[in-house]
């Protein structure tokens, strides 16, 4: 009996020692990657330039293309990736020929990271690949989970068995199908690929659910109904009276990203019917002007940049909102910081709907108009063309420029919604 007892004994230790030796290796006390660089303004406008070059709605089926994507900008896109998935955390990439190498840490979340702290286990999950090609396909040539080293036909393996078990296997039969050849440098990888219309029906699906669709459904009839009821009787509004009641006729954070980016939408005059067909045939509302401060752009600035904050994340939005600011300068109607203003307002808003629904819940309760949503701007310098821009900016990292952008944030900071 005794000797069953300490066999049963051990043959339950083994595999709880087994966990924790794996742990111990695989979890450490440092970060891989402790930051990964935000998408710049010069990131989305290539991003926007590729996607302009390869519109699918312009490419003829089996029409062969080539994509060539800088390792910045893969490993910008690779982190905005990353944020939006189950395991947040920062991503690294170095290109070299013929290949990559990946590095790759996320945080434990709390309440498992006080466990590794009480195990005297390290708090990051740290992942590292070397990358080849192999014709088109990716191969893992070596990987580590910590210091723990994992064989490439194990990772392989896995990958494989994610895929298969997880509605994603449609598209990557589909990209295998599509991609006909992967090319890495140094400087950039670059893709050629054969189009499938699938492509675009495929990436329909995973942007938007069915779900998603079916609310953003709603939220454009409601947003229509409120215009088309103020419409009757005026030509203009505040944007705080058409957005404030909507926003307060909805509760949580998925219900505000809806009314965000159906208002965003509607001021931008364009609609999804990329992404949902059915949004060509969703009902146009009556002509009315919204403004913000008296000011028809501010409106639309605003509400665009809230709508890409609530959805993309704020990072995101703050970087469309300098670049356009800064392609006004150049080809425009100027470079302006109240635009930037407005942008920067927008941005907080679609944040605190996305990540504080409770709190905006409070401040919408309360009431809010249309100086709530946007600081004085009188006094800020617009309509400026590069030149002058230049000589009394000098650009966004100049001190006069980062002087100028610190007034707009105290003066977003002393608004009782951002506080």
């Amino acid at each position: 009996m005794l000797r069953f007892l300490v066999r049963l004994g051990v043959g339950l230790a083994l595999p709880i020692v087994a966990v924790v030796f794996l742990a111990a290796q695989a979890l450490e006390e440092r970060p891989l990657v402790d930051r990964a660089d935000e998408l710049s303004p010069s990131s989305i406008a290539r991003a926007l330039d590729i996607l302009r070059r390869n519109d699918p709605r312009k490419l003829a089926r089996n029409a062969t293309r080539e994509v060539s994507l800088t390792g910045p900008d893969l490993e910008a896109l690779l982190n905005f990736a990353t944020r939006r998935g189950i395991a947040q955390g920062h991503a690294a990439l170095q290109l070299r020929q013929g290949g990559a190498e990946i590095h790759y840490t996320a945080p434990l979340p709390a309440p498992y990271s006080s466990i590794a702290r009480m195990l005297g286990l390290g708090r990051f999950l740290n992942f590292s690949a070397q990358l080849g090609v192999a014709g088109k396909t990716l191969e893992v040539e070596q990987a580590h989970l910590g210091r723990l080293p994992l064989p490439p036909a194990l990772v392989k393996t896995l990958a494989d068995a994610y895929f298969k078990h997880s509605d994603l296997q449609r598209e990557v039969d589909l990209l295998d199908r599509t991609i006909s050849s992967i090319v890495i440098t140094p400087e950039d990888v670059r893709l050629t690929y054969v189009w499938q219309p699938e492509l675009l029906a495929s990436a329909r699906a995973l942007a938007i659910s069915p779900a998603q669709r079916d609310r953003l459904a709603a939220a454009h009839r409601r947003l229509t109904d409120a215009i088309d009821q103020v419409a009757q009787t005026r030509r203009s509004a505040p944007l705080a009276e058409i957005l404030v009641p909507l926003l307060q006729a909805s509760a949580g954070s998925d219900a505000y990203r809806d009314v965000l980016l159906a208002t965003a939408l509607h001021l931008s005059g364009k609609n999804i019917a990329l992404l949902i067909p059915d949004a060509a045939r969703w009902p146009r509302a009556r002509p009315l002007t919204l403004t913000l401060r008296d000011r028809g752009d501010l409106a639309q600035h605003f509400a665009i940049s809230a709508a890409i904050a609530a959805w993309a994340g704020e990072p995101l939005a703050s970087a469309v909102g300098l670049d356009k600011e800064l392609d006004d300068s150049r080809d425009g109607s100027g470079f302006s910081f109240v635009d930037l203003a407005a942008d920067r307002a927008g941005t907080r808003l679609g944040e605190l709907a996305a990540r504080n629904p409770r709190r905006l819940a409070a401040a919408l309760a309360a009431g809010l108009d249309d100086a709530a949503l946007l600081p004085p701007i009188g006094d800020l310098p617009e309509s400026m063309k590069a030149d002058e821009f230049r000589r009394r900016f000098g650009g966004p990292d100049a001190p006069a420029y980062r002087r100028m952008s610190d007034e707009i944030n105290r003066r977003l900071d002393a608004l009782a919604l951002f506080r």
